[in-house]
């Protein structure tokens, strides 16, 4: 696979944004919206690799969708009572192998304006060897709200703030989106459905309003990005849906209650690659392969998953079954297990 891969993901910076709660609300049947409340995204979308994201939870779990984009490992090779894998798991592992790993400490910076003992993150955050972890117990930090939370505006421009010349790495989670929503602009975007009640409505039309907030942000920060003279390449994506919609919203598709909006965009050209659906675990591994960046023996097999075992694949094949398997038992190591796998299962040679 390196043979063939000519970057190193560290000489580039990479920005994960996991944008809260966001999910285009007309994938989800009965809604009807008086106008599109992403335009930007939905352009973005079309240039770039990007699709639909399945989420394993839906209007909450949050950290875990943020865990397995920075690890590759998958939430559903875990036990089923696991509900928190920062508080329940982490602190058990061997390993706790990250994306970030790649990057010096210098150059890695966690974004997130709420409490930073949310989740346990200001402890995970110093696990992984970041320098900074903004949150609103920042001294001095200041920041504009949109209602109840900070805005995405915001959260985006603390990442230009702390740009610099070299190859860096932003773990970026936002708030804006998050319940209570109760956004009256712009007055004219409406949002409904024939089964809500008029209540239930109008946190739609809230809700529907914050995403053209951050639809509208989110244009604005890459322009901002396109402007840097360094290569710079955005991992966004919804972590889960709202959950402000009534379960028979989903009777006709199931799957619809899970699945969010993703894209994987560059500040320079890069390949429109086709994964349509893909889990949040696979972000890495298609981040090294849209940028041609040469892998370890750990991302090489989180390719593997990602083209033959992920969860687009109804059924799998042989081939795909082992590989699935081999994730698991590597996933049982790092969680469980007795630590047998080399340092070299995650280095990266970059001869």
């Amino acid at each position: 696979m390196n043979q063939s891969r000519s970057e190193v993901i560290e000489k580039q910076t990479v920005i994960y944004v996991l944008s809260e709660s966001f999910a285009d609300p007309r994938r989800i049947d009965g809604v009807s919206v008086s106008e599109n409340p992403i335009p930007n995204t939905e352009e973005i979308k079309n240039n770039v690799t990007s699709g639909l994201m399945k989420s394993d939870g839906y209007g909450g779990g949050t950290a875990n969708m943020e865990f397995q984009t920075l690890t590759g490992l998958p939430f559903y090779n875990l036990s089923q009572s696991v509900s928190v894998i920062y508080t329940e798991v982490v602190p058990k592992m061997n390993k706790f192998p990250s994306i970030s790993d790649q990057y010096n400490k210098s150059n890695k910076i966690a974004i997130h304006l709420e409490s930073s003992t949310n989740y346990a993150r200001n402890v995970i955050y110093e696990k992984l060897g970041f320098k900074d972890f903004i949150t609103q117990d920042t001294k001095n930090i200041k920041y504009e709200n949109e209602v109840y939370h900070p805005s995405d505006a915001s959260t985006y421009q603390f990442v230009l703030n702390n740009m610099n010349d070299n190859g860096q790495f932003f773990s970026v989670i936002s708030m804006q989106n998050h319940s209570p929503w109760a956004e009256q602009e712009p007055s004219e975007l409406k949002a409904s459905n024939d089964s809500f009640s008029s209540d239930e409505n109008d946190q739609l039309t809230n809700y529907t309003r914050l995403l053209y907030h951050t639809d509208v942000a989110t244009k604005d920060f890459l322009d901002q990005l396109s402007k840097i003279n360094k290569k710079i390449t955005v991992v966004f994506y919804g972590d889960h849906l709202p959950g402000l919609y009534l379960q028979s919203a989903f009777k006709n598709n199931p799957d619809s209650q899970y699945l969010t909006d993703y894209f994987v965009w560059s500040n320079y050209e890069t390949p429109k690659l086709d994964y349509p659906i893909v889990n949040s675990s696979d972000f890495t591994a298609l981040l090294l392969e849209q940028t041609n960046s040469k892998v370890s023996p750990y991302y090489a097999l989180l390719t593997e998953v990602l083209h033959k075992a992920s969860v687009d694949k109804k059924d799998l094949d042989e081939e795909g079954r082992q590989i699935a398997e081999d994730l698991k038992l590597v996933q049982y190591d790092m969680v469980a297990g007795k630590g047998y796998l080399s340092k070299d299962f995650f280095k990266v040679h970059s001869e």
